[in-house]
């Protein structure tokens, strides 16, 4: 089977693996440029199951765009693995970034767990794919992650069949993954004294300030030279800014986690800056780790802007970072992996 669209990067050959293990089936599966391939051998009514599977059950990431078959001889293998990835002209469907998912979270809040409080923590349903992706077929070294040697214990993940890490291009822990610039404590006491953050995303930097203080929102204005359009929020409690209705509520929850328009509370704790003469408020949820973390220790809404001055492109390179931002940001929330593409 070739199979194509969106089934890299989304944990496809784990799921089509432990489909075959299931189905009690034979073969192996891998990355052929921008499509899957699956080659598997076994009973006719396994194999019905596995192909009618391999959609109904696909990964929540996954989006197949079609599923071509061909009958080969059967070569009598005895297990079912995930093969070396192989070069092959044709178009590449590269995922987008994923929320943070569930799972994630309740490990990033368990303090017994060893990714407790993991600023990268992710596995094969959520993290960074678009931004970190360099070359295709999908594999680690092709990304933004190849520099970040796995740990013992992150190996050993990798390679479980069983592990919701198998195959995780971006796995990674305390011991062997990117580092934050500064402690995530020091980050929020930058925000809670008044002061504007630089703060590195999965797809470039963002300028962040309490959504509460009028001082720093009226500052960050002045220094993006952003005179009166609407600054976006990003809220761990949306209710308490903005009425949603469940349409809206379900789209900010979903995956992409996108800026939604919503009408503002009349009793929101917003500083009148924020959205100037408007009715309605751009809410977003975090969407990383990192966000995560940092809104759990701040406990307020933040402001979350572009950073780049008006009608320049976001800013994605550390150096640039630095350079473009010193008079705006009074700290910066980055850290080492690169992002390579906005």
């Amino acid at each position: 089977m070739e199979i194509r669209g969106v089934v890299q990067g989304v944990g496809f050959r784990p799921f089509v693996h432990a489909l075959a293990w299931r189905e009690s089936l034979a073969g192996h599966v891998r990355n052929a440029g921008g499509s899957v391939v699956v080659e598997v051998e076994g009973g006719r009514a396994q194999l019905d199951a596995f192909t009618a599977a391999l959609s109904a059950e696909a990964p929540p990431l996954a989006q197949l765009e079609s599923l071509q078959q061909a009958t080969i001889a059967v070569v009598g293998e005895t297990g079912f693995s995930i093969g070396a990835s192989t070069q092959r002209a044709g178009d590449v469907f590269v995922p987008a970034d994923a929320a943070t998912c569930e799972a994630c979270l309740g490990e990033l809040a368990d303090r017994t767990d060893r990714r407790h409080a993991h600023p990268f923590i992710s596995c094969t349903d959520c993290g960074p794919r678009y931004t970190m992706v360099r070359g295709v077929p999908y594999d680690r070294a092709r990304t933004t992650m190849a520099g970040f040697a796995m740990c013992s214990t992150c190996r050993a993940e990798y390679e479980d069949p069983r592990d919701r890490r198998f195959h995780a291009e971006s796995i990674a822990c305390h011991d062997c993954g990117p580092r934050l610039s500064m402690p995530i404590g020091d980050a929020a006491d930058v925000l809670r004294d008044g002061g504007v953050l630089a703060v590195k995303g999965l797809g470039g930097y963002h300028l962040a300030c309490l959504a509460s203080d009028a001082v720093a929102v009226a500052r960050l204005r002045e220094k993006k030279r952003r005179v009166d359009k609407p600054f976006a929020i990003m809220t761990s409690a949306p209710e308490r800014l903005v009425r949603l209705h469940p349409e809206e509520d379900a789209l900010l929850r979903g995956p992409a986690r996108p800026v939604v328009l919503a009408a503002r509370r009349h009793d929101a704790p917003l500083a009148a800056a924020v959205a100037p003469l408007s009715a309605w408020i751009g809410v977003m949820l975090p969407y990383t780790p990192v966000h995560h973390l940092l809104l759990a220790a701040t406990g307020e809404a933040l402001v979350m802007t572009s950073a780049n001055l008006s009608d320049e492109p976001i800013v994605i390179d550390d150096a640039d970072a630095r350079a473009h931002l010193a008079g705006i940001a009074d700290a910066f929330l980055a850290h080492d992996r690169a992002i390579h593409l906005r």
